[in-house]
C-alpha cells in the first residue's frame, strides 16, 4: 500500500435487488487502512474542496519570486474544520472513485462551502466509467445512529428516500448539474467525456448512486433495501444503486482522525 495514496480493502457483507435497483452493503477490512485513508485520503479531498491552503501558498510563493503583495497571504483566513457530514460526503467521493470508476474532476464540496453556494441538489456531480463515459449524480448520507434504517435514509425530509427519488423524477434538476457540469469541463481534457455523457444521457443512460457511510453500526440490508419502492425507479437506461459503507470509527470520530488527534501516524 502506498503510503502517500492509500487504498482500502473491503469485504462485501450483503448484495440484492429491488424494484430494478441495486443494493448494497461494503464493511471494511482493516481499521489502520481505514484510519489511514481517513488521515491522508479524505484529508486531501477535504483540502482541495476548501481551496484556502492552495491560495495560500501560492501567494507565498509568488512573494518568494519578488511579487510585492503587501503581505495578502497573512491575512488570509483559515477555513473552518469540516463536519463529520462533510467528511462523510468526502469519503464517498473517493471510494466511488476507487471502486466503481467515478470521476469527480471538480470537487462539489467547493461550491457548497463558499457563503453563495451554486451547486444545486445532489452531493456527488461528474462522470462515470472510463470507457463509456456517463453522468453520475449522487447522494450521500452518514450515520452512527443504532436504528436500522439510520433516520438520515428514510425519516427526515431531506432523508436519502427522498433526495433519490427526487433525483430520479425531476429531470430539469439534473439539467442544472449539466449545465453545472460543462462550465467547468468545456475547453479542457473533459469537454470530449463530457460529450460522451451527453449523448448517452439523451438516452437516458445516467447513474444515480444513493451512499450510507455507516460508522461503528452493524452491516444490515434492511438499511437500505426498503426504500427501493419509493425512489420510484422503472426499468430503462438508467442505473439507479444504493450502497453502505460500514467503517470501524463512530461518525463523532471522524473529525478528530482527519484533523489529528485521532491520527496515529
Amino acid at each position: 500500500m502506498s503510503k502517500t495514496n492509500p487504498a482500502m480493502n473491503w469485504k462485501q457483507h450483503f448484495q440484492s435487488e429491488s424494484s430494478h435497483i441495486q443494493v448494497a452493503g461494503f464493511v471494511a477490512v482493516s481499521e489502520e487502512e481505514c484510519r489511514q485513508y481517513f488521515v491522508r485520503r479524505v484529508s486531501t479531498k477535504i483540502a482541495e474542496s476548501d481551496g484556502t491552503e492552495e491560495l495560500r501558498q501560492h501567494l507565498i510563493e509568488l512573494e518568494t519570486t519578488g511579487f510585492d503583495l503587501g503581505g495578502l497571504s497573512g491575512q488570509i483566513e483559515s477555513s473552518p474544520r469540516a463536519k463529520d457530514w462533510e467528511i462523510g460526503e468526502a469519503f464517498a467521493e473517493i471510494v466511488l472513485e476507487d471502486e466503481f470508476e467515478a470521476m469527480f474532476p471538480w470537487p462539489t464540496g467547493f461550491d457548497k462551502r463558499t457563503r453563495k453556494a451554486s451547486l444545486p441538489g445532489p452531493d456527488l456531480v461528474g462522470l462515470q466509467r472510463h470507457a463509456a463515459p456517463r453522468f453520475v449524480f449522487g447522494q450521500v448520507k452518514s450515520s452512527s445512529e443504532n436504528r436500522v434504517p439510520p433516520q438520515v435514509v428514510n425519516s427526515t425530509d431531506d432523508c436519502l428516500r427522498n433526495q433519490m427519488s427526487h433525483l430520479r423524477n425531476f429531470p430539469t434538476d439534473r439539467q442544472q448539474l449539466i449545465s453545472w457540469l460543462l462550465v467547468r469541463m468545456r475547453s479542457t481534457e473533459w469537454e470530449d467525456a463530457f460529450n460522451e455523457a451527453l449523448q448517452r444521457y439523451s438516452d437516458g443512460d445516467m447513474w444515480l448512486v444513493g451512499v450510507l457511510v455507516s460508522g461503528k453500526r452493524d452491516p444490515i440490508e434492511a438499511d437500505l433495501i426498503n426504500i427501493c419502492a419509493e425512489i420510484g425507479h422503472h426499468p430503462g437506461a438508467t442505473e439507479v444503486r444504493l450502497i453502505g459503507f460500514y467503517l470501524p470509527f463512530h461518525k463523532d470520530e471522524w473529525v478528530d482522525i482527519i484533523y489529528g488527534r485521532g491520527a496515529a501516524l
